[in-house]
């Protein structure tokens, strides 16, 4: 429901009638398969207060919860590589925004996602692209 407000498409997969959600046993988490740019992924997440916020991808925990509010970017690099973050700063820079928020996750299989807030969206990723494996910019 929360995704619809935002904007999200929801859909179940063919032949089901309901959205892909299976709650936890503590009833406050949800995990959610959500396809970006046509690929599929599994996130985790809760609310907390108003605010939806992501606890983990693909098996990937952030250690603290990242609020998923306004502009975000959503990246997965290599965890011992930090030319993402770097670059994000100048480009942010570039941009007159500012980065409001960072959580990172733990490492799987060498690498690590993480969750940007941002002031206002970034008018081009393409500096970004070739130093991480995938990246995602939203608005919620």
């Amino acid at each position: 429901l929360l995704a619809q407000e935002a904007g999200l498409k929801v859909r179940g997969h063919p032949g089901s009638a309901a959205c892909d959600v299976a709650p936890e046993p503590d009833s406050s988490t949800g995990l959610v398969q959500v396809s970006l740019q046509g690929t599929p992924h599994q996130v985790t997440g809760t609310v907390q207060g108003s605010t939806p916020v992501l606890r983990q991808i693909n098996g990937a925990t952030f250690k603290l919860p990242a609020p998923l509010s306004g502009p975000l970017l959503i990246y997965r690099a290599k965890a011992s590589d930090s030319s993402a973050l770097a670059t994000l700063t100048g480009l942010l820079s570039k941009a007159g925004a500012q980065l409001l928020s960072y959580h990172s996750s733990s490492t799987v299989a060498g690498e690590q996602w993480s969750v940007v807030g941002l002031s206002a969206p970034l008018p081009s990723l393409g500096e970004l692209k070739p130093r991480v494996t995938e990246i995602f910019q939203l608005h919620l």
